[in-house]
């Protein structure tokens, strides 16, 4: 792969390498695909800056052209009013919660694209304001397996299937109608984040894509993993189509740099009461 071009956008790509929550063979799955991310953002133009959210402080969002949140361990629940004793939430770590909280709301604010993927999606949606389904149903109403998690295996292949994009969204415009993408999650937004709009479900109408509801706001996310190598196979051209289209957003963001020495500390929202008189989104 050749080096970026001088002048290439520069992306930050987090995720919660050092999380001591996270069991060694979900670490290594989680290296691989933030490698296979990276990746192709740099074939895309881009030069990707890994950031190790698990560490404390990041670097300013205006330090870079575009932030890239990856996939990781479940939100604390009590950033979003959740049950915090919920027996299925696993692998949190409130400093990466933290540390990318910040980094996203400092994006947003300097007018920087962000792309969300899977824990990423998640994160973006309860920095708005938004909440999660802590844990999906196991089971289809007729009894068959739920579609987006391994059941088997949870250690193992990541699971395919299909799902509905939201016409004149900007994930449409990428993707069209349908894809075929890749799933290993066992949480999904519920309640929406402000400024976010729905742009793709699963067929049992688990919210799959979200993006900002303000065409001048590039802010999109997605549940599924298209930086999977299953993906290469079942939607082929899938990940250079987002990547291309996130780095070219990435391309047209203020080049305005922070004028902060050394990062600033993230601020940790404290834990808020669970909302009431809410129908989550379904």
């Amino acid at each position: 792969m050749s080096a970026p071009a001088v002048g290439a956008p520069r992306v930050a790509v987090t995720w919660a390498d050092s999380a001591p929550s996270h069991e060694p063979w979900f670490h290594a799955e989680l290296a691989g695909l933030t490698a296979s991310a990276a990746a192709a953002l740099e074939a895309a133009g881009a030069r990707a800056v890994v950031l190790d959210a698990a560490a404390g402080a990041l670097p300013a969002a205006e330090d870079f052209d575009g932030v890239v949140v990856m996939g990781g361990g479940d939100v604390d629940p009590a950033l979003y009013g959740g049950d915090a004793a919920h027996p299925t939430i696993d692998g949190v770590d409130r400093a990466a919660d933290a540390a990318e909280a910040h980094l996203v709301r400092g994006a947003l604010a300097a007018a920087r694209p962000v792309l969300g993927i899977c824990r990423g999606l998640q994160l973006v949606n309860v920095v708005l304001g938004g909440s999660l389904h802590e844990d999906l149903p196991r089971t289809t109403v007729d009894g068959a397996p739920g579609m987006h998690l391994n059941q088997a295996d949870p250690t193992g292949p990541m699971v395919l299937h299909d799902v509905a994009i939201e016409p004149g969204t900007r994930l449409a415009g990428v993707l069209g109608d349908r894809a075929r993408v890749v799933s290993g999650h066992h949480q999904a937004a519920a309640v929406l984040g402000a400024g976010l709009r729905v742009s793709a479900t699963a067929s049992d109408g688990v919210i799959e894509a979200v993006e900002a509801a303000d065409p001048d706001v590039w802010l999109v996310a997605v549940q599924w993993h298209p930086e999977d190598p299953q993906t290469v196979r079942a939607a082929p051209g899938q990940l250079e189509a987002i990547m291309g289209a996130f780095v070219a957003a990435c391309r047209d963001a203020p080049r305005t740099r922070s004028r902060q020495p050394a990062a600033t500390a993230p601020v940790v929202e404290e834990p808020r009461p669970s909302p009431r008189g809410v129908t989550p989104a379904r």
